[in-house]
């Protein structure tokens, strides 16, 4: 478990820069550690790749889908609360304070969709909280399962299939978007700290595909 003086600044949260169409770019940062971060598993994996498109619903038929409520990933990650976000006024996006609780990029995909990225981000963690359940994404295989449950009381379940990292500023910017092929992302910081930017160097990133 990691702590972080309390005169420290606030917690991490994902940078998001909005464009008049689309996101530009994201940052994932995090709290001073007082212990030094591990050795991480490289990456890993095929991305998730792009399926035949579905037919176009009717006019009025498109179904309705349910905000996720609930993260779990057996093994590894205990049932964590979900808060659907979007950008704060600063053009970020609105991760909850604590690590304890991850945040739904609204903008993105709903859990169930067709195509589209449903995009979680989490703190790793905080001065006060000390590490949060995003620390296990680390450490998780690929194939296993991960569950959202959604508000309507549905469990969606994924596959983790690949595991990416990234510098701080250069997060992907198809995570961001309803389109493309259907698929989760699960996104925290790693690396080396940077007791002066407050900030560590990289983000992970892990994608999981639908299990029918």
């Amino acid at each position: 478990m990691r702590a972080s003086r309390r005169d420290e600044p606030g917690p991490d949260r994902v940078l998001v820069r909005i464009g008049l169409a689309a996101v530009a770019t994201a940052v994932v940062t995090c709290l001073f550690p007082f212990f030094p971060d591990p050795v991480r598993a490289p990456d890993t994996g095929t991305l998730p790749g792009s399926a035949a498109a579905p037919p176009r619903a009717a006019a009025g038929r498109e179904p309705a889908y349910s905000p996720p409520v609930s993260l779990t990933i057996p093994g590894h990650l205990r049932p964590t609360p979900v808060d659907p976000v979007t950008a704060d006024e600063d053009g970020a996006m609105a991760v909850p304070a604590s690590p304890h609780r991850m945040g739904w990029w609204a903008l993105g995909a709903p859990p169930g969709a067709a195509r589209g990225t449903v995009l979680l981000a989490g703190h790793l963690d905080s001065a006060d909280e000390g590490a949060g359940p995003f620390e296990a994404l680390h450490d998780v295989p690929m194939d296993t399962r991960a569950q959202l449950t959604t508000a309507d009381g549905r469990r969606h379940t994924y596959r983790i299939v690949a595991r990416r990292t990234h510098a701080k500023e250069a997060l992907p910017k198809d995570l961001f978007t309803p389109r493309g092929p259907a698929r989760l992302a699960l996104v925290t910081c790693t690396g080396d700290f940077d007791p002066d930017a407050h900030a560590y160097a990289g983000n992970l990133v892990l994608y999981a595909e639908p299990v029918a």
